[in-house]
């Protein structure tokens, strides 16, 4: 996965996770790490890359998740 993706998707998901007394400051970070991919590709909507970013944030978490192991068979 590419580190900048990841990186958003990290302060996406602290975003999500985050108590009310910490959740401005990481909404900052996260809409700052969006500013600056917007910077870099002018022809790309904000609205399109938030849309993106869920989108992958959904396959992130799953693939966040271990599978349980299987018992051995007896």
């Amino acid at each position: 996965m590419n580190r900048e993706l990841e990186a958003i998707l990290k302060a996406y998901d602290a975003a999500k996770q985050a108590s009310q007394a910490e959740e401005k400051r990481l909404l900052t970070i996260y809409e700052t790490k969006l500013d600056e991919v917007l910077q870099r590709h002018p022809h790309l909507s904000r609205e399109a890359l938030e849309g993106a970013i869920q989108r992958a944030y959904i396959r992130w978490l799953k693939a966040q998740i271990k599978p349980a192991s299987l018992p051995p068979k007896a």
